[in-house]
């Protein structure tokens, strides 16, 4: 499905509509795909819609917007960067028609596995090993943990140690499909925030693949990540902007509708500043956010950048979310508000794709701290 780019701001109208009316779920997990947004920023030349990086930000933020839930656009959002653009950007035609090509379609379900328990910031603690046989097939052994859509997910992108030691060059990506032998899904991980999307565990064990199971060469497993992380961090939280939209336009209906002293809150100063703080939060991590993306569309996004995005928009969520509760009193415990599930997500927001901590580490070090 191509959409041009003089052609998203109808597709765009069609899309919020029916997300509008989306029950949730895998059915709509997969019925949005086949809508098009997983294929927005992928280049028309491989399958791709080539509508650009900013125009897949907006439309996963209108996907949050209208559906009110965050791990259906954050599951698709995890396909879209962590998955598709390694293998768009590393993988051979054969790979990308026999894997890219149905991500794109909705007809497939993409996964991401490097963490492990042991190994999440830190990428040299990773143990899963491949180890090349004779028949130059690759033997995987190992578990990683916390892998959005793993128990749907038709294909993974798979790191795995190839060399001894702290050399980058000692990690190797794999494409490794849903039912090859040895592979395995783990227990589901239940979980406090990003309502909807799913986790889990995968095991190897002795799971063979074929060379053709490569991505990039041996040793390029650390280039593979980077370029995911690169545009997983810059846009990840691409649906948090539409949740802090929906949220402000439900809590200011609320204050202007509750009353209290024989007029609506929102007269009362107090609310009103806490009002324009969350605005304020929502319009700078909106800005910043598609800022990046309008340099990912110029090709120019580096690493300090994404690092600084995630950073900033994921600190904004959490001041936007700071004043939400406030808003509804205690109402806010009440699940119709959707005010403590939505503190839920920007908590979690700092520590997916890399902790806070760990975006401070690299943007100070691209200032040569």
């Amino acid at each position: 499905m191509t959409i041009a780019r003089a052609e998203f701001t109808e597709w765009l109208l069609g899309f919020r509509s029916w997300a509008g009316k989306s029950r949730g779920g895998s059915a709509a997990w997969r019925e949005a795909a086949r809508q098009g947004v997983v294929s927005l920023a992928v280049p028309e030349e491989l399958g791709g819609a080539g509508a650009g990086y900013e125009a897949a930000c907006v439309a996963l933020e209108a996907l949050a917007e209208e559906t009110g839930q965050s791990g259906l656009a954050f599951s698709l959002a995890a396909q879209m960067w962590a998955c598709q653009e390694p293998i768009s950007a590393f993988g051979t035609a054969i790979q990308r028609q026999r894997y890219l090509a149905p991500l794109l379609a909705g007809d497939a379900v993409g996964g991401f596995a490097a963490t492990e328990y042991d190994a999440g910031s830190d990428l040299l603690s990773l143990r899963t090993t491949a180890t090349q046989e004779t028949d130059g097939s690759w033997l995987l052994n190992g578990t990683k943990a916390f892998v959005t859509n793993g128990p749907s997910a038709d294909i993974f992108v798979v790191l795995a140690r190839t060399g001894e030691g702290s050399s980058l060059a000692a990690f190797t990506a794999f494409l490794v499909p849903r039912g090859t032998a040895g592979f395995s899904i783990g227990r589901r991980i239940e979980k406090g925030a990003l309502d909807g999307a799913e986790l889990c565990s995968l095991q190897l064990t002795d799971c063979r693949l074929p060379t053709e199971a490569l991505l990039a060469g041996v040793g390029d497993g650390f280039a593979v990540l980077m370029h995911a992380m690169r545009y997983e961090r810059a846009f990840i939280l691409a649906p948090s902007i539409g949740l802090m939209a929906r949220a402000l336009k439900d809590g200011v209906e609320h204050v202007r509708m509750r009353q209290q002293f024989g007029r609506p809150l929102s007269a009362n100063d107090a609310i009103r500043q806490r009002v324009v703080e969350m605005y304020m939060s929502l319009t700078s991590a909106r800005e910043f956010l598609r800022t990046s993306a309008r340099a990912a569309d110029l090709d120019s996004l580096d690493h300090q950048r994404a690092s600084l995005t995630k950073l900033h928009v994921s600190t904004e969520f959490r001041r936007f979310c700071s004043e939400l509760p406030d808003l509804y009193g205690g109402y806010s415990i009440l699940p119709e508000t959707g005010a403590l599930r939505l503190v839920a997500d920007a908590v979690a927001s700092r520590y997916y794709s890399g902790t806070s901590d760990m975006q401070m580490k690299i943007i100070a070090e691209g200032l040569g701290l």
